[in-house]
C-alpha cells in the first residue's frame, strides 16, 4: 500500500501502480513493431469525432461496441466500423494468451494515431467496455491517473514504445486517465473486452490506497518463435494496404 501524492508523480514498471493497472515494457520486439508500423501507418485514419467537438487525435475502429449515444450520428459516419482486421488477430490472440482471457471476448480495437502535439484530454472509457489493453507504437508517451475521488491525487506513467498496459478493476471504473501532448508521432492499439454486467465491479475506495503491480516476467517479446513467425507473415500480406 502507498499513498499517492498530491502532485504528479512518475512510476515505471517496477514501481507501485493503483489497483487493476499493469504496465509490461517490451511487450513486442523491434521487428514486430516495425512490421505493425508498415501497415499501420496506412489505415485510413480520420478525426475523433464527439458531437461537435473534432479531436486531434485521429482513430480507426475494428470490431464490435457502438459510440454512445452522446457522441451524436456524426462519429458514426467520420469513423464507421469496420470488420476486425486479420492481420490484428494474431496480436489479439497474444495478448488474451497473456491476460488469460479468451481471443473471443477481444472484440473491439481502435487504432489511434497521435501527430506531434496530439493531446487525449481526461476521461473514462465508455462503460460498454470492460477491459482495456493498450500497445505503444513509434513515439512515447505519459500516461497519467487521477481518482475520482480527489482529482489533484494524479500519478503516471511512461509508455514506452513496444510496451503494453492493462486497465481493469479499480482503475477501469474509479480513475480517469489522460495523455498530455505527444513529442513524437505515436500509435496505438487499444483492444477491449465488451462489459459483463453480470459481473460485480469493484466498489470505490480511497485514493490513498493502492495495490503493488508490476511487468510480468517472461512475457517479453510476446511468445514463442511459432506465433512470432505467424504474426509477421500475416503482417507482410497487408504492409502498405489501407
Amino acid at each position: 500500500m502507498i499513498d499517492l501524492p498530491a502532485q504528479s508523480a512518475l512510476f515505471n514498471f517496477a514501481d507501485e501502480l493503483p489497483h487493476g493497472l499493469v504496465y509490461q515494457p517490451d511487450f513486442l520486439s523491434g521487428n514486430e513493431e516495425a512490421a505493425l508500423l508498415q501497415t499501420v501507418s496506412g489505415l485510413p485514419f480520420n478525426e475523433a469525432r464527439f458531437q461537435q467537438y473534432t479531436a486531434r487525435r485521429r482513430i480507426v475502429r475494428c470490431g464490435e461496441g457502438a459510440y454512445p449515444a452522446s457522441y451524436g450520428p456524426e462519429a458514426n459516419n467520420v469513423n464507421p466500423p469496420r470488420p476486425f482486421p486479420e492481420f490484428l488477430a494474431p496480436l489479439r490472440d497474444r495478448v488474451a494468451a497473456w491476460r488469460g482471457i479468451a481471443a473471443a471476448e477481444i472484440v473491439h480495437a481502435l487504432v489511434t494515431e497521435y501527430r506531434p502535439g496530439t493531446p487525449i484530454g481526461w476521461h473514462s472509457d465508455a462503460p460498454h467496455f470492460e477491459i482495456v489493453i493498450g500497445i505503444s507504437l513509434a513515439g512515447p508517451a505519459r500516461m497519467r491517473f487521477r481518482p475520482y475521488a480527489e482529482k489533484n491525487a494524479v500519478v503516471e506513467i511512461e509508455l514506452a514504445p513496444r510496451s503494453a498496459y492493462v486497465m481493469q478493476d479499480e482503475i477501469r471504473w474509479h480513475w480517469q486517465h489522460q495523455i498530455p501532448p505527444v513529442k513524437q508521432v505515436r500509435y496505438s492499439i487499444t483492444f477491449r473486452t465488451l462489459a459483463n454486467d453480470r459481473v460485480k465491479r469493484p466498489h470505490a475506495r480511497a485514493p490513498s490506497r493502492a495495490t503493488r503491480v508490476t511487468s510480468d516476467t517472461g512475457s517479453n517479446n510476446m511468445g514463442n518463435a511459432k506465433s512470432k513467425t505467424s504474426l509477421e507473415e500475416i503482417l507482410k500480406k497487408y504492409a502498405g494496404t489501407d
